[in-house]
């Protein structure tokens, strides 16, 4: 969803992959009997394989062709039955039997069974698949002793695993494809793709579109459309244009202004809704200066002062999120403070009190780094490292990262910098690619950037990011956590959140996990903000918001809106017949000659986008 998905989005959530190239030679062509809907949006995908995918883009792709083991409600994003339909949970909480539907063909024909799931978490673990093995870190063993049953046993006893939460985001792949590269999955292209649900990928070309087709082996209810098309543009303002000018029928748009231009547009209707989102300012908290731990080898060269948390804290009370909500997200917004966003499972979420909460006040953040010894010795503006500190004298001069193709980053980073500057901290601001700052993350050469992640709604995936373990390992590996936030404590207490069975004790868990990472300040989560979308009312209906009544509109975490779409005044059946719509003549055109547009990546989390980019 993405920005980095668990963003992302996430989760959140970072290493560009191999370049994806088209299924076929020859471009899409419309056909004049074919229901064609196209939506838009400003993001590259970073890959079709669930191995390695990790933005939000690329999720609404495996929702509409994969199953889940349970997957999310419309209504409340709660647990739905899937490809599993009975969960049977020993008495020692270690053992799940799994009975899964025998009633779905996979694309190509062949027929869908347990051993398809065994299949596929066994190889997403065995091959530590950058999103899905962090669901499965408990797992043991996964068996399908027949067609229709899995037996998927822990190591220790835990609940996450009986289908009360949607928990394992793990989208159920075809052995008989997969098996084939099974020794290098991540080198698998997976376009075309062969999928268990109502559409699969057919088609993509960097730059200028995705095309999906009907599974013409579904035996679900009938979709009322034949292909999906996803549009990619340079910006907003182009996505934008592109729906007034009636190419495209649905869009994403990421900047406020942008999306207040469209209010009043004839024969358009725009929409607000908020999702599982945030937004934050991290810090490297210490790539180079961390002791090796497991595969962790110190790496980079983040400034040593943001290894200090009183620092951090004085970064995260520098901060006005209230006059960011108002200033960049236009009023939208609603101002920051836990990972764990507004939209999540009941309960997740802590909220510091009055007493916790870490306050905008500049004039506190001053005298916190006083009395830590950050004083500016020469007067120059800027304070410098305290005797005896790690390096002693130099300048608290940080490197601050952006993104050029998410502009929240760049409109929000002069406010982000004054502030720092009225403590004593200078920072350098630099706008670079999503696929640059993800490679400086996983470098650690960096000192300060902005991203977001779009958490999954339980929040064991985003707080499973910030173990020490997560760390990007050697400064190429990509790795979720990257503020390289270190706590053994945060550790013990994740573990144990996954292992406790008392659902009110896990949230109690959680909720302490939680003030430790915020009082820590490895993240100043900035805001959260909404999704805005819009579409034209002239073209098709049968929208549906998830979570309702507001969220998004295309239920990216479920199949609902694949089979709820139709032409406006078609019938309400299939069968519809309508002329392919959406992309002009001249575009087709252009695409058939082969014109390549230079796209950057958008993370939004973290299923990154997460957190926006990171899922």
């Amino acid at each position: 969803m993405a920005r980095r998905l668990p963003a992302m989005i996430a989760a959140t959530l970072l290493f560009a992959g191999p370049t994806l190239t088209t299924a076929s030679a020859q471009s899409p062509t419309p056909q004049d009997e074919t229901i064609t809907f196209v939506y838009g949006d400003s993001s590259e995908p970073s890959s079709f394989s669930p191995f390695k995918g990790y933005l939000a883009t690329e999720f609404y792709f495996w929702a509409w062709s994969y199953h889940l083991p349970i997957t999310f409600a419309v209504d409340d994003l709660g647990a739905v039955p899937d490809f599993v339909t009975d969960t049977e949970v020993s008495e020692d909480g270690t053992t799940f039997t799994y009975t899964v539907r025998d009633d779905l063909v996979w694309s190509d024909g062949e027929p869908m069974t347990a051993e398809d799931m065994a299949f596929t978490l066994n190889i997403y673990k065995e091959k530590h698949a950058y999103l899905p093995q962090g669901y499965l870190g408990l797992v043991e063993s996964v068996e399908a002793p027949d067609d229709t049953t899995v037996v998927l046993r822990t190591s220790e006893p835990t609940s996450l695993y009986s289908g009360a939460a949607p928990y394992m985001y793990t989208y159920i792949l075809p052995e008989h494809v997969w098996s084939d590269h099974a020794d290098a999955p991540k080198q698998y292209e997976n376009v075309p793709s062969v999928g268990s649900g109502p559409f699969f990928i057919a088609e993509y070309e960097r730059g200028q579109f995705v095309r999906m087709e009907r599974n013409p082996h579904w035996t679900g209810p009938e979709p009322h459309i034949d292909e999906m098309i996803y549009r990619i543009f340079n910006n907003d303002d182009a996505v934008a244009e592109a729906l007034k000018a009636g190419e495209i029928d649905f869009a994403y748009i990421d900047t406020p202004n942008v999306f207040n231009s469209l209010e009043g547009e004839p024969d358009i209707e725009t929409f607000v809704g908020p999702i599982p989102e945030f937004d934050e300012l991290a810090m490297n908290a210490g790539s180079a200066y961390q002791e090796p731990e497991g595969a962790f080898e110190p790496h980079g060269d983040g400034h040593p002062a943001l290894t200090d948390p009183v620092v951090r804290r004085a970064v995260r009370m520098a901060i006005n999120s209230e006059e960011l909500v108002e200033r960049v997200q236009l009023g939208y917004g609603v101002p920051g403070d836990s990972i764990i966003p507004p939209v999540s499972i009941a309960g997740a979420r802590w909220e510091p009190s009055d007493s916790e909460r870490i306050p905008w006040d500049i004039e506190g953040a001053n005298q916190l780094l006083e009395e830590a010894g950050y004083t500016d010795t020469d007067g120059d503006g800027v304070r410098e490292m305290p005797p005896g500190s790690l390096e002693p004298g130099r300048p608290l001069e940080l490197r601050y990262y952006t993104q050029t193709n998410d502009q929240n980053t760049i409109d929000a980073a002069p406010f982000i910098r004054s502030w720092l500057e009225d403590i004593g901290i200078r920072a350098e601001v630099t706008a670079m690619s999503s696929g640059r700052l993800g490679n400086e993350l996983n470098a650690g050469t960096y000192d300060l950037f902005h991203w977001g992640w779009i958490p999954d709604p339980d929040p064991d995936a985003i707080l499973s990011y910030f173990q020490c373990e997560q760390r990007p390992p050697d400064g190429r590996t990509y790795g979720n956590n990257d503020a390289y936030y270190c706590n053994p404590e945060y550790d013990r207490l994740y573990v144990e959140q996954r292992t406790t069975l008392d659902p009110q004790e896990r949230l109690e868990i959680i909720h302490e996990m939680q003030r430790i990472f915020y009082e820590d300040a490895a993240y100043a989560v900035l805001w959260y903000p909404p999704t805005f979308q819009a579409y034209r009312t002239d073209r098709f209906t049968g929208y549906q918001s998830q979570p309702a009544p507001e969220g998004d509109l295309l239920s990216g975490y479920s199949r609902d809106v694949a089979l709820s779409l139709r032409p406006v005044g078609g019938e309400e059946g299939a069968g519809t017949s309508t002329q392919a719509r959406g992309i002009s003549a001249g575009v087709w055109v252009g695409i058939a000659a082969g014109v390549v547009v230079l796209i950057v990546i958008l993370m939004l989390v973290r299923r990154r986008g997460v957190s926006e980019d990171r899922a």
